[in-house]
């Protein structure tokens, strides 16, 4: 076989061209003049990896699980028990070697060839906050997410960590254009979290449906009021947050649903003073509201006042209990005037 020396660089282009994924890494792994030919390629001059979902998960060890077009899962470990990395059975010792370094790197290849878009890209840290094998792992990650200087596109983003400054470093590399579920959590939902810079990303504006499953510090109701979807906690809200919220969602043709745990809240009697009495529907009092420009769609509010959980749902005509009041659309009215 000719030396990369002896070829043309075209002719190697042309010829990486004709190659799937995984048949360019194994020409990496040559010799170096491969390496190096391939590593400064356009990234247009690359073939797609194709996966449809990646999974970065921290726990004892490091996992990352790449789904193929064939929803075959590849999955690669790395111990650090014993400094290896693992796939299809078989294990390697990375002797010397920094398994962060090796697994991140690992990442940075597939991440290099992924053009279309992904699904789902998950990065969840289950690691012990006070025993955190991988300190360093998330740094690192957003490194090369720099570094490869374009962001990941990918439909659903879910990370689980515990800090904003933790969530940033992930955020601001994910494509908003493609975004459309972002889901952040952490591994004790009691926890409060300050999301003052998370809620000015592209990529909280963008999304269409957002979950979290913590308390979020500093985030209003206008912070939400354009989604499709939320499910999430606030300390606190108030009777003019939620009526903010009633007018907002009965002029929307794109909302769905959203549910609200609030940690505090003692306004119920404001609520009624604005909406009116409740309809009584099992454990929940509700309200409805005509939504603008439907006949049919009707928005429902529910409150389980021993919980604090408010929840806002778009339904039906047909599906507002027999004796309930359905007020009519007020397009005039203030999203705060009682």
């Amino acid at each position: 076989m000719s030396s990369l020396s002896e070829m043309p660089g075209l002719v190697m282009e042309i010829i990486i061209g004709f190659l799937n994924f995984r048949s360019v890494l194994t020409l990496r792994q040559v010799c170096k003049d491969f390496l190096n030919f391939i590593d400064k390629l356009h990234n247009s001059k690359l073939p797609d990896s194709g996966f449809l979902k990646i999974e970065v998960i921290l726990n004892k060890d490091i996992c990352i699980v790449y789904d193929d077009p064939y929803r075959i899962r590849h999955e690669f470990i790395y111990s650090g028990s014993d400094n290896s990395r693992s796939f299809n059975g078989k294990t390697i010792s990375l002797k010397n070697s920094n398994i962060v370094d090796v697994a991140i790197l690992d990442l940075e290849q597939v991440l290099k060839f992924q053009k279309s878009t992904l699904i789902e890209f998950h990065c969840l840290d289950h690691q012990p906050t006070n025993g955190s094998t991988f300190l360093n792992f998330h740094i690192k990650l957003s490194n090369i997410l720099e570094r490869l200087n374009r962001k990941i596109k990918t439909k659903e983003l879910s990370v689980t960590l515990g800090s904003q400054s933790g969530f940033m470093l992930i955020l601001p590399f994910v494509d908003p254009e493609d975004l459309e579920q972002l889901n952040l959590r952490t591994m004790d939902n009691k926890m409060q979290i300050e999301i003052d810079e998370i809620v000015k990303t592209e990529q909280w504006k963008n999304a269409k449906k957002i979950h979290c499953n913590f308390y979020a510090l500093n985030m209003t109701v206008e912070d939400i009021s354009h989604l499709q979807r939320f499910n999430g906690k606030m300390p606190l809200i108030s009777v003019r947050d939620l009526n903010f919220l009633k007018k907002t969602i009965t002029s929307s043709s794109k909302f769905e649903y959203s549910w609200l745990d609030v940690k505090n809240f003692n306004e119920y009697e404001e609520i009624s003073n604005i909406w009116g009495p409740p309809f009584y529907f099992g454990s929940a009092s509700r309200w409805y509201f005509q939504m603008k420009n439907s006949e049919e769609n009707i928005l429902g509010i529910g409150i389980l006042q021993d919980y604090n959980h408010f929840f806002f749902d778009k339904i039906k005509m047909r599906e507002v209990p027999d004796g309930a009041t359905i007020h009519d659309y007020n397009e005039n009215q203030s999203v705060y005037a009682p």
